[in-house]
């Protein structure tokens, strides 16, 4: 999670910046143990206040993937890779999330369903995506995104205040988060699909009365992608620059995991997959508003 609305100017530069620096940590753009560039290089580099630098990287901190340290710069904690099932040319490598999308966005019909709590992961990399598409390196015909996300009205035992359970701001700083990346990716689809000739692209989002104890992505029917949230304690900062100490869940602290179907319908991965894909498509159907 991170802060920032995104109501305004101020707001939107932060969040681009932090989706920005994400994707280049969780890809592998920065290995573990290295520096980010400096704050006067990333101010530079991505036309924002030094200001709004030093928020994200804040934030950044705060969630675990960076550690700052004055006078010596940014570190790079971790980054979060897929185990996967797979035995094609992914099993080589280090695998990460963003490779399985692009995999996925190369098909002329792209099916995206997600069950997440954000989407900021999500939209990190649909955004990276829409480059491509624009540049015109990738050109599907159709792009449909199906998101389940939980009600707002939809009581969450977390993120709350160590030491005051009822302070409802964490929990309104999580839906103002989510609001932010849905409504963005949305408007970048909705974008697209103006713009691009010969492309049709469409987002959906339904709420469902569920709390997720997982992020859940599946890609073209075919591939599965999970991992657990994980509670943890850390601060936050609210939009207000008030810091709060909070129980919240974190997708980064697992490793996620990746399976594929293939020919035999009763193997093992198939199944994962087919399970998997009838459970949203149920949930879509039935528990989704």
């Amino acid at each position: 999670m991170g802060t920032g609305s995104g109501a305004d100017d101020g707001g939107r530069k932060f969040q681009e910046l932090k989706s920005t620096l994400l994707a280049e940590i969780t890809e592998g753009g920065f290995d573990e143990g290295t520096l980010l560039p400096s704050q006067r290089e990333l101010a530079a580099k991505h036309g924002v206040s030094r200001d709004t630098v030093q928020r994200v990287l804040a934030v950044l901190a705060d969630e675990g993937w960076i550690e700052s340290r004055q006078g010596r710069g940014s570190m790079v904690l971790r980054t979060q890779t897929v185990r996967s099932s797979a035995r094609g040319n992914f099993a080589a490598r280090r695998l990460t999330l963003g490779p399985l999308i692009a995999a996925a966005f190369k098909a002329s019909h792209v099916a995206l369903d997600v069950f997440t709590l954000t989407s900021e992961v999500l939209y990190t990399h649909v955004r990276a995506q829409e480059e491509l598409i624009r540049a015109g390196e990738i050109r599907p015909a159709t792009i449909t995104i199906r998101m389940l996300v939980p009600s707002d009205d939809q009581p969450l035992p977390f993120p709350y205040a160590r030491g005051d359970r009822g302070d409802n701001r964490p929990q309104r700083h999580l839906r103002d988060i989510r609001r932010y990346h849905t409504d963005n990716l949305a408007r970048r689809l909705q974008e697209l699909d103006r713009d691009i000739d010969g492309l049709t692209a469409a987002v959906e989002i339904r709420r469902v009365p569920l709390v997720p104890y997982s992020k859940l992505y599946i890609f073209n029917e075919a591939e599965v992608v999970t991992g657990p949230y994980v509670p943890s304690e850390r601060p936050i900062t609210l939009d207000d620059g008030t810091t709060l100490d909070v129980v919240d869940v974190m997708g980064f602290d697992s490793t996620l995991t990746h399976w594929v179907k293939d020919a035999d319908p009763h193997s093992q991965d198939s199944l994962i997959v087919s399970n998997w894909q009838r459970w949203f498509d149920s949930t879509w159907r039935l528990l989704a508003t």
